[in-house]
Parts: structure tokens; sequence; C-alpha cells
């Protein structure tokens, strides 16, 4: 399993959605309740990629727009942004990614 840090807790306490890079992909850290979620931003549908305007995750392209505490899709919902295990040790958020 490979680990990134993505950085201190405390980073993503305050402003969220925050984007990040993993390994190239431009992708988001999520918050629903007391769990940080790590979701990539392309969209599931046509590839654009998810900006966050208005309160709201949308994509551009089609108008799709998704749950900006979980990347659930509010429009189709058997669809959603794709999602990347995230833990906390020792005060940093890590992705752990399959190899």
């Amino acid at each position: 399993m490979n680990e990134i840090v993505l950085g201190p807790v405390s980073r993503f306490d305050q402003e969220l959605p925050a984007e990040v890079e993993l390994e190239g992909r431009p992708c988001y850290v999520l918050k629903d309740g007391e769990t940080f979620r790590l979701v990539s931003r392309k969209c599931p549908h046509a590839g654009q990629w998810v900006e966050w305007e208005d309160g709201e995750l949308v994509c551009p392209m089609h108008g799709w727009t998704f749950n900006p505490h979980t990347g659930a899709c509010l429009n189709v919902p058997a669809k959603g942004l794709a999602e990347f295990k995230v833990i906390q040790r020792d005060g940093e958020l890590i992705a752990q990614l399959q190899e």
C-alpha cells in the first residue's frame, strides 16, 4: 500500500472542500461529520473537472452536482466522485492507495 501525506489535520478543519493533488490527480478533501474523505475532481459522467461554486461541487459540462461532504452525485444517486481511502495518524491526514 502506498501512503501519501496530505498535510496536518488542522489544515483541513477550516476550509473545505480543500484542493489537493494526489500523484498528479486533482482531488478534494471533504469532511462528513468527523470523517474525512478524499475524492477525485473528475466527474464520473464525462470526465470534466468538478469545481467548487456557490457552496456546491458542480460539473460545468452538464451541471451535475455532488454532495460537498460525501462526493455523492445529487442528480444520479448511483454515481459519485471516485473516493480514495484516507486515515488520520499522528495529526496528519494520509491517503492510502492500493498498488
